[in-house]
């Protein structure tokens, strides 16, 4: 039951971030001139919270959700949480490969 609950801890953790990745992405405005930096912004932006995402999952999964419970059942869900952090990396960067390539004319389209 426990590495249930820190595979939807990383996946509710992971779309949190592509929300608020996607919600900086539109909120920096479209630069005119011959050389517009906003698209550098926006994918830097992405790229910032494609790095926080994984560290923000296996410390807010250890530190504040950790059972308490026998070494056993803490050590299978040690090792649950890091597959789910590995997860939620890859859902990020899956979800916001869609995102861009959806919104590819878009301020989305610039993630990638």
């Amino acid at each position: 039951m426990q590495s249930v609950s820190a595979y939807i801890i990383s996946i509710v953790i992971t779309f949190i971030f592509l929300l608020v990745s996607a919600l900086i992405s539109t909120s920096i405005k479209f630069e005119g001139g011959s050389q517009p930096k906003d698209a550098q912004k926006r994918k830097t932006w992405f790229w910032i919270f494609a790095l926080l995402n994984p560290a923000v999952i296996f410390l807010m999964g250890y530190y504040a959700f950790k059972p308490d419970a026998n070494i056993m059942v803490v050590n299978k869900y040690v090792s649950a949480l890091g597959v789910g952090t590995a997860i939620g990396f890859f859902v990020y960067l899956i979800g916001g490969l869609i995102l861009s390539k959806t919104f590819k004319n878009g301020k989305l389209g610039h993630w990638f």
